[in-house]
Parts: structure tokens; sequence; C-alpha cells
């Protein structure tokens, strides 16, 4: 018998996106299309509105409620809206649309069950709950240090302020020393609470009653259910003993449970919980190149034969105020009040947030079942190691793993149609230009697309391959949204770019660059079906 031609293949079976101006597929090509940056000025009072451009995700829950309805049930429903932030949702929301791509993938998705895996990454996490969890905590405690810091339950400081007692330590600095109301005096009275309620013997004493009720354990005989009881009886005995003492909540009981609802890996396990998996879940990091890691690990578990199909993708939150600041103040985020486009003024990028998730499968099983790729075939990842600073690779370290991906995918730049790279509108743009002159064909095209969709942080290597490869399968190059004539003079060729008209091809393997903060490498190939 001859072997497949399937055979060690890894094809692409669905995909879905969350993106800025594109709620899905469908709406990201028609965005591509017609050569438009989805990118605006952020309102935020904190970031001067109208000073930044970024990309806010077009995302609503209830696109999906149903579907996670008629599957999970309806109380299912209600605590991912009360209990899960943006990127488990975001991350739901993409892989529901890939399995909407073929009406099969679902069923063969539980077919798969511990031989599908999911692999979701984040480049920043989910923001957002971890500064509630923090203001939450920041709030409770100062609360919780003026009460016991006053020296009517501080035996301390009120022999101190008597002048009674020399051996206890001075307090830090006087907070009327500083002007009212200003930032410097509200931080010395939270410093000088905290040293005071420290030394507070009726908090010690407030402490070895809380630990108390900690341990009482449940007064009656239902086995079953002993345990949940017990933390009733504790709940109740904590509420009582802060209403007889009169003081504010404690600081560990005022930050949600939420904020370990959301940690890295919760997107995958909620994925896997969703389709009722039980493969490996777990969420790759690395930086601006994570989509790249999660295609690896995908691919490799695929072609090592401990997985039919392969969930894998990012997801990263709206675009956080701090973030953005900080890429500010790295000087990678321009304060312009307008979009740079890759390859022209060179002033810096644009944070956005959304998701992107890909399935991926065992070319031989799908093919035996009725699938075909509607992305192509992902025929090479490689990764490597980079940097020369934190935020910039080397100039000749990503060749390595561009290297690799040509060898694994039996490639020549001749083969190339296509090279999108990472570009994020830095003096970076130019040096990658000419990292991969090499790896060009004469015919081959260049795109740079975070001009259009920001820079996703973990994302938008997902976002840029899928626009990859919707344009292989048609043999054309989308529209990137940069004007020709603002092309940076120092730019040697740039009739390879891809300019607002998109271009033809000429073949059918594209390769993706991604470059992530830290000098992690990922190069992608892909092939059209």
């Amino acid at each position: 018998m001859e072997p497949s031609r399937n055979a060690g293949r890894v094809g692409i079976y669905g995909w879905g996106v969350v993106a800025p101006g594109a709620r899905n597929v469908a709406a990201l090509e028609e965005l591509l299309n017609k050569s438009r940056s989805a990118l605006g000025p952020s309102d935020r009072l904190e970031l001067g509105p109208g000073l930044f451009a970024v990309g806010e995700p077009d995302f609503a829950f209830d696109d999906y409620a149903q579907w996670i309805g008629e599957r999970r049930g309806d109380s299912y429903v209600a605590r991912m809206r009360a209990k899960m932030g943006d990127n488990v949702q975001f991350a739901v929301g993409a892989t529901i649309q890939a399995l909407q791509g073929d009406a099969r993938l679902e069923g063969l998705v539980r077919e798969a069950d511990e031989q599908c895996v999911v692999f979701i990454g984040s480049g920043v996490g989910d923001l957002a709950e971890s500064y509630r969890a923090a203001t939450a905590l920041e709030r409770a405690a100062r609360a919780w240090n003026h009460f016991w810091a006053q020296p009517v339950r501080c035996e301390a400081r009120r022999q101190f302020e008597g002048g009674r007692a020399t051996s206890v330590a001075p307090p830090p600095a006087d907070p009327t020393s500083f002007p009212i109301d200003s930032p410097e005096r509200q931080d010395a009275l939270a410093s000088f609470n905290a040293h005071w309620a420290r030394r507070s013997d009726e908090l010690r004493s407030f402490l070895e009653r809380f630990a108390a009720v900690e341990k009482l354990d449940a007064d009656d005989e239902d086995q079953e259910n002993a345990h949940l009881n017990a933390i009733r009886k504790r709940l109740r005995a904590h509420r009582a003993l802060v209403e007889e003492v009169g003081c504010p909540p404690p600081p560990w009981t005022a930050v949600s449970a939420n904020l370990i609802w959301n940690i890295q890996n919760a997107p995958a396990a909620q994925i896997t919980m969703l389709l009722d998996v039980h493969g490996e879940a777990w969420a790759p990091v690395g930086a601006c190149s994570t989509f790249g890691v999660a295609l690896k690990c995908g691919r490799e578990a695929i072609l090592r034969g401990d997985a039919k199909f392969a969930v894998v993708g990012t997801t990263d939150p709206r675009p956080d105020a701090a973030l953005v600041a900080a890429f500010h103040d790295a000087r990678v985020t321009p304060g312009i009040g307008e979009v740079n486009m890759p390859f022209t003024s060179l002033r810096g990028t644009h944070v956005s947030g959304g998701a992107c998730v890909w399935i991926l499968g065992d070319a031989d099983w799908c093919s035996g079942r009725g699938l075909r790729p509607l992305g192509g075939w992902l025929e090479a990842v490689a990764l490597s190691s980079d940097a020369e600073h934190i935020i910039t690779p080397s100039k000749t370290g990503p060749k390595r793993a561009i290297s690799r991906a040509y060898r694994d995918a039996n490639i020549v730049p001749g083969d190339v149609a296509l090279i999108d790279l990472h570009a994020t509108g830095t003096p970076g743009d130019l040096t990658e230009l000419a990292l991969v002159e090499e790896f060009a064909g004469e015919r081959t095209r260049i795109t740079a697309r975070k001009g259009q969709l920001g820079h996703g942080m973990a994302n938008s290597g997902g976002w840029e391959l899928t626009a990859l490869a919707m344009g292989l399968a048609r043999t054309v190059a989308l529209p990137t949204g940069i004007r020709a004539q603002a092309v940076h003079e120092r730019i040697r060729s740039p009739a390879a770019l891809v300019t607002g008209e998109g271009g033809t091809l000429c073949g059918t393997v594209g390769v993706k660059l991604m470059l992530g903060i830290g000098g992690i490498t990922a190069c992608v190939v892909i092939r059209a079906a």
C-alpha cells in the first residue's frame, strides 16, 4: 500500500479572530481588502485623550452566549460573564468561530478527546484583573491600617506620643510635613498608619480571634457536605467578628477570586471544559512571538503522534493605559494623535487587544474523515533567541530561525511568494528588511500590518498569519494601508513592499516573521492547499 500523500503533514482546519475593527475572520478580510486601519485615538484621560492611537477589539460576548448555553447551560454562561475577563472571553469566542468554519469540526474534536491539545498563550496576561485586585487590596489596606493605627487601639503609639516609651521605633516622616492633598502626603500617611498598625496590640488580639475562627469545623453530621458547611460557618463567624469589633473588612477579604480564575492558563483550561476534551492544555508565552510558539507546540504534538487536533492561539486584553504608557516610555509608541504605518515615519507602533485561534490537524487523520484544510498547510515553525537588548533583536540573530524554517520546509528563497514582517514602525523596520533580503526571491512580496491592526502583543502574529494565508489561497497580497509616497527614504527597494493597493503573488508559499521582546524569534512557513 502506498503511503498517504498527507502523511506527516499538519493542516489548518479552522480559525477565528477577535481584532480591532473585526469581530470575525470575514470582517478581518473585509477590513484588509478596503486597505483600512482599525486604529483610533484612545479617550482615556490618563493617556491625554487623542494622543495615542490604539486598537480596541470588536467583541461582544452575546455573539457566543447561545452557542455556549446550548452545550453547557445558562448557569455556565452566567459564570463566564461574571467571572471571566477579556482574555478568556476573547479566546473562547475565537475558538467557537474556528469550530464553526466546518460543521463537522466540533464533533471530530470531541472524538479526538485526549488527542486534542489546547495551547493558548498571552503576551501580557489579563492586566485588568490584576489591576482590579491590586487596587482593591491597596484601598482596603489603607482603611485597615488607619483603623488599627489610632492611639485608642495602639498602646505603643499612645506611649510614644506621650513621651513614655523611648524603646519604640519612631514612625516614618510626619504626613503633615507635606502639602495638603499632595500625593506625597497621602503616601506618607499610608506609611505612618502601617507603622503603627503593625504595633497595634488590639490588632494582634483580632488576628488571634480570626485564626481561631479559621479552625472551626462543621457541627453537623452531614459528611457529604461537611466541608461546605464548615466554610459557611467560618464566613458567618468572620462577619460577626468584624461587626463586633467595628473594623473595616480585612484586606485579605477584599480581593475577588476572579484574579485566579483568569491566570495565564485559564483560556486554555476553559476551552477544554467547554469542548469536553482531555488532552494537554496550557499557556505558552513568548512575548510578541507567542502565536508562533503556540503553533510550534501544536504542530510538534501532532507530528509526534500525541494529538490529532491542536487548538492553538493567543489572547490579550483591551489596550491598557499602563501598557501604552510603558511602551511610550520605551520610545516605541508615539503620542502624536495619528496612526504610524510601518516603513514610514518610524515613530513607533500602537497597542491593541483581542485574540486569534487556529485549529491544526493531522492531515492524514482529518482527510480520512472528509476534512480539507481551510488555511493550507503549516510546513514549518522555527524558534531562536537573539536579543542584544531586551526589546531589540540582534541584526543577524533571527537568521537562525529563518534558516531552520526554510530547511524544515524544504524551500529556497525563490519559492517564497510573500513574507510578512513583524515591522513595528520603528527604525527596526529597516534592519528587518535588510535581514530578510537573502531569504526573498526576485518576485517575493513583503507586507506588514501593524498600521491596520496595531501591535496586538501576542496576537499580531496570528492576525497577520491569517491575512497571509487568506491571500495565498487567492494568490494575492491583501492591501496593507501603507501609502507608497510615505515609504521612508532609507528603504532601498520599496517595489517589493505591498502598499494600499495590494498585489498579485507568484507562488503558494508564505513566510511570517515574529520578533518578541527578549529576543525570541519565530519564523513560520505555510503553503496554500
